[in-house]
């Protein structure tokens, strides 16, 4: 249940009645006890001693209700130099928050952890933390800075925020909506940057057929350079990188293996889904908007402070838009705000008329009610409020309220023990409030979260949401959303066709000897078995048939000793690329990924989607040990595999090598199974 304080307006004066009152009530309560044999709990009493007290002072003041009490305010400071006098303030002006300070100070304190000022760093992150409880920001921060050197304090700085979350929207939706553009960013890059090595992994199958039809107008030399040119030409046109992979894995189609079909068919079907998952994106920005139905801004109001612009443009809508609930409540939720009580209670009223029965707002209204002095009516709607919802700790909280004001003492102490026992930080927190002339704070309850989720969901997209995606997809083609799908199903069906047809008209297959891809034009044959040029050179240069096996034996282990130092090198920059060498591609996604989250987290990975103004300078909300620990586990793991999977080929190289008879022995390299 999210509670929000009241503001300076939200304060219910307590009943004129005789101080000297008091001494007798807590004689007839010790009388009671005893006569009851119980003995009364020391936390009930001390919050009942504050509300008498309150009760006892506001005696000697007048007790009519009016729609706006002037209560003593403590002056601002006059500069923002100081965090702990602004949070000294709004602890004596009874202030539930000061959100524009609170940011402002967030911001100082990265600034001083980005100077090295550690100690002022942490003051002012924390006092953003008092002066704002519902900015989570600090608290994520806090958390980050305090895991390595104070792990307790961490978690507790962890467990507030998710204790926000639960109750707060706008969290949930940041949350929802970028994780769900940072996977789908993390996946797409995974796939495409896959394809991609498999693509170059598998280049000789691309390039043969092109160098052997440029051969016949130019050198050899000139068509293997002219070749590798052409592989890079469309990644260098403006294409992207996705639209040539899908194209070249179809050209792969004859010669691939299964694993990666399936991956140039997953590649294939994520780019078609793509515009299905550019409108959720579109869908989760709806809350954001301020002139789109059916939210108008409602989920920022939380925070929000009064203005007579925003209650003007909130009376606009409620009028044009008389069915829509949430816009009914935050009207309601501005007018209290700003003290005008009459169309604070009547859109209150109206908002129960769309949801009937809603404890929230059931509770609201009972605090508008009493504002205005009807007790009665008031105490009926926090009990049709508890009924609705038992849980509701602030609906008895403000109830124990009335009844202390209207001497009901033993229904006070009830209410407030419940109250208690369902939420004592909440309890304690109003009773600490109470101020000096008797004023004390009714707990106002903003929206449940499932409501928005509701209305979300049910809220048909606008079609005219133009940039609600971040700025960093609106100029990528994969944004440009049923085009670039279009294109990539296009590109996939003629890479397949391409080349199942080239595979028929010019078969490939692997040297015996070393592993080189040859087709029926270049390769030498001796007997059933068929040698690339060089190995055919180098079995030309042998007088024996025995110096020839040396030699061959020879030229393939220089071969793939130079093919393994490269690929070893270059398994050790990027990860995944060794493993996809050996033809496994889905493990080398997961870890391109989740290489692609940590790099983005550790160079400042700002979330594209928030509900509040953005800083211009990102918080450390994810360690940097998580970020480092999560790299270093991404690289071990992708050494670990290829090394793995080396080491089987090296056993299979080996058993191959002892097992050589004087013969010409097929190369452990993959083949296709066709024949040249």
């Amino acid at each position: 249940m999210r509670l929000w304080p009241p503001s300076r307006h939200g304060m219910l004066r307590a009943a004129p009645r005789q101080r000297a009152g008091v001494p007798w009530i807590a004689r007839e309560k010790r009388a009671e006890s005893r006569r009851n044999g119980l003995l009364p709990r020391l936390a009930l009493a001390a919050l009942l001693t504050l509300t008498l007290d309150a009760v006892a002072t506001g005696a000697e003041r007048s007790g009519t209700h009016a729609t706006r009490t002037a209560v003593p305010v403590a002056s601002a400071p006059a500069d923002l130099r100081s965090v702990s006098s602004w949070v000294t303030y709004k602890q004596a002006a009874h202030l539930p928050s000061l959100p524009t300070e609170a940011r402002l100070f967030y911001r100082r304190g990265l600034m001083a952890k980005q100077a090295g000022q550690e100690d002022q760093a942490l003051l002012n992150v924390r006092g953003a933390a008092e002066l704002d409880p519902a900015f989570v920001a600090p608290h994520l921060t806090l958390a980050s800075w305090m895991l390595v050197r104070d792990p307790s304090q961490a978690l507790q700085e962890y467990g507030t925020a998710l204790a926000d979350m639960r109750q707060d929207f706008g969290l949930q939706l940041s949350l929802a909506a970028n994780f769900f553009i940072l996977l789908f960013q993390a996946l797409f890059a995974g796939l495409t940057l896959t394809a991609l090595f498999v693509v170059w992994t598998r280049r000789n199958e691309l390039l043969h057929p092109v160098r052997e039809a440029l051969g016949r107008f130019g050198s050899p030399a000139g068509a293997r350079w002219w070749s590798l040119a052409l592989l890079v030409l469309p990644f260098c046109v403006g294409f992207g990188l996705t639209l040539p992979a899908i194209g070249l894995l179809g050209l792969l189609w004859p010669v691939a293996r299964v694993r990666e079909r399936a991956l140039f068919v997953t590649l294939t079907v994520f780019a078609l889904t793509t515009p299905l998952a550019l409108g959720l994106l579109e869908r989760l920005a709806l809350p954001m908007y301020e002139q789109a139905g059916p939210y108008y801004g409602v989920p920022t109001l939380e925070n929000a402070g009064w203005s007579p612009q925003r209650q003007a443009r909130l009376v606009q809508i409620s009028e044009q838009n008389p069915d829509n609930a949430l816009v009914q409540f935050g009207l309601a939720w501005v007018a209290r705000r700003g003290g005008d009580l009459t169309v604070a209670e009547q859109a209150y009223r109206r908002t129960l008329q769309l949801w009937p029965d809603d404890s929230r707002t059931l509770n609201n209204l009972g605090n508008v009610l009493a504002m205005q002095g009807r007790a009665a009516e008031a105490l009926a709607a926090y009990e049709k409020s508890v009924a609705s919802d038992p849980t509701n700790a602030a609906a008895l909280f403000n109830a124990s309220q009335i009844h202390t004001q209207r001497f009901e003492y033993a229904q006070a102490s009830d209410a407030l023990n419940r109250a208690n026992a369902l939420n004592f930080e909440l309890v304690k927190r109003y009773q600490s409030q109470a101020t000096s002339d008797g004023l004390l704070p009714l707990a106002d309850v903003w929206l449940a979260p499932s409501l928005f989720w509701k209305a979300l969901k049910e809220a048909p997209t606008p079609r005219d949401l133009h940039g609600s995606l971040p700025t960093g997809l609106r100029d990528r083609h994969e944004a440009s959303g049923w085009p670039f799908s279009v294109a990539a199903l296009l590109l996939a069906c003629a890479g397949v066709w391409t080349g199942l047809t080239q595979a028929r008209r010019l078969p490939l297959r692997a040297c015996s000897n070393c592993g080189t891809v040859v087709c029926r034009r270049c390769a030498e044959r001796r007997r059933e078995h068929a040698l690339c040029p060089a190995c055919a050179r180098v079995e030309a240069e042998a007088e024996t048939h025995e110096f020839s096996r040396v030699l061959l034996l020879r030229q393939r282990n220089q071969l793939l000793r130079r093919e393994r130092l490269a690929r070893t090198a270059l398994a050790a920059l990027l990860p995944g690329y060794g493993i996809v060498s050996h033809r496994h591609v889905f493990r080398p996604v997961l870890l391109i990924a989740v290489t692609y989250v940590l790099v983005r987290c550790a160079f400042g990975y700002v979330m594209p989607f928030s509900l509040e103004p953005r800083l211009m300078l990102p918080g450390q909300e994810v360690p940097v040990a998580a970020v480092i620990g999560g790299l270093l586990f991404v690289y071990a793991s992708s050494l670990l595999g290829y090394l793995h999977l080396h080491s089987r080929e090296e056993a299979r190289q080996a058993a191959l090598n002892s097992g050589l008879r004087g013969r010409i022995t097929q190369s452990t390299r993959r083949s296709t199974a066709n024949a040249a």
